[in-house]
């Protein structure tokens, strides 16, 4: 029989142990995995608290389907057309154990000239019910019954369209548009929404062309305006959106100049930007207090490959600290689950790459 000394030494020295090799791995760096494969053009990414899962919007791989160019659907002409849509975009949930499973397909999806490719753009939950945005669409991209939208997705798998986007776009123009010229300009007539956050009934949108950020009613289809950020005449391009507290923190992206992290109070009656870099901000998630954005690639570097950055940044003076750099390849969604554990789309321009080939990294800090 072991004497109560030997059993107090041999926990003191599980602990050692298990103290050692916590140190060792702390010491050792963030841990990065793989967490789920077989995507095409991952983006935005939520993690569900209710069941456990990640949920993942897939852009697709575009389609067949072109612009009739007729008068009641006529084509427009700017440097991204001819748009090729199909309906390849879906909705996945990856669980704890890295199972995946499609939640909603056949989602519309559009590639552009370039070969980059839009659809479904994000995700958001209120209660049980599962919400996607619809990225762009329209009749200029072959899809002139699937417009810019919010979906609500049903248990079976259909979506019902609780807000039509496009139709409060074009009936609401915003203070100001830098470049109206049809041959240069990227204004898409029905919009390009990028990220949709929810709060408490509510979902809040981010249009990036024309600078707005939007309130959703789903229960009745009401959009709200909360700002236009294109009334100081600049070009701030908003991207992403993410509330942390009583405030609300949105990230732009710009190829041309510093990207920005705007703070707004909670009524949007303005806000102060507290950050700017070349880097542009796609992605952003809280993990306690501590804010940490995702960026694509570096500005002097633009589009290249396995370049991606994980940030970690003081919500209050905007100083920043790089915790991963060339990680990743164009990454963009960014959410962290209950255990602090952060999930990040990985290879989301899926038009210069194989469908399926996108994944969704695991990493540890």
């Amino acid at each position: 029989m072991k004497s109560r000394s030997s059993s107090i030494v041999s926990t003191l020295a599980l602990a050692a142990l298990v103290a050692l090799r916590a140190s060792a791995a702390q010491a050792a760096g963030p841990q990065i995995s793989t967490f789920a494969t077989g995507f095409s053009t991952p983006r935005g990414l939520k993690y569900n608290p209710d069941d456990g899962a990640v949920y993942v919007t897939e852009g697709g791989t575009g389609g067949d389907l072109v612009a009739p160019d007729t008068p009641d659907c006529p084509a427009v002409y700017n440097p991204f057309t001819p748009y090729h849509s199909g309906y390849t975009g879906r909705v996945s949930r990856i669980w704890p154990d890295g199972r995946t499973e499609v939640v909603a397909d056949h989602l519309a999806s559009m590639a552009d000239a370039y070969n980059g490719l839009y659809g479904p753009a994000d995700v958001a939950f209120i209660g049980r019910a599962v919400y996607v945005l619809i990225q762009m669409g329209g009749c200029e991209k072959g899809l002139p019954n699937d417009l810019p939208a919010v979906l609500r997705i049903n248990p079976d798998g259909s979506t019902t369209n609780v807000a039509n986007l496009n139709a409060w776009i074009r009936a609401n123009p915003p203070h100001f548009v830098e470049d109206t010229d049809p041959a240069t300009t990227d204004l898409e007539p029905d919009g390009v929404f990028n990220s949709m956050i929810a709060v408490g009934r509510y979902l809040y949108v981010v249009e990036t062309n024309r600078q707005f950020i939007l309130k959703v009613d789903p229960s009745n289809g009401a959009i709200t305006k909360l700002y236009d950020m294109s009334i100081d005449e600049q070009g701030h391009w908003p991207t992403i959106i993410a509330k942390h507290g009583d405030k609300f923190y949105v990230g732009s992206f710009d190829f041309e100049a510093p990207a920005g992290l705007y703070v707004f109070d909670h009524n949007f009656s303005g806000y102060t930007e507290v950050y700017n870099d070349l880097d542009e901000i796609n992605g952003m998630a809280f993990k306690g207090d501590d804010l940490y954005i995702s960026t694509m690639f570096p500005w002097d570097n633009q589009w290249s490959a396995n370049t991606g950055g994980l940030v970690k940044v003081n919500k209050g003076s905007g100083a920043r600290t790089t915790v991963l750099s060339n990680y990743a390849n164009q990454p963009s969604g960014l959410t962290v689950d209950d255990n602090g554990v952060f999930y990040v789309s990985n290879n989301t321009n899926t038009g210069d790459l194989n469908p399926g080939e996108g994944t969704v990294l695991k990493v540890r800090l």
